[in-house]
């Protein structure tokens, strides 16, 4: 595996890692521990960066509401 390939994907797991945890700590502020959340665990840990992407647009436009 070449190098700089390698690095870039610790980069981008290390990121998602970040993201995922501050993401799924707003969810559960938001929603309380409840079944409801579950989908948003799963897509949240199981997409890199683009789940808790998802989940964070979801929650502005909800906000707006």
């Amino acid at each position: 595996m070449p190098l700089p390939f390698l690095i870039a994907l610790i980069v981008v797991l290390a990121l998602h890692y970040i993201l995922a945890i501050s993401t799924i700590y707003l969810l559960m502020k938001d929603m309380g521990i409840v079944k409801a959340m579950i989908p948003w665990n799963i897509v949240i840990l199981l997409l890199p960066l683009i789940g808790p992407a998802a989940y964070l647009v979801y929650r502005q436009i909800a906000k707006k509401k």
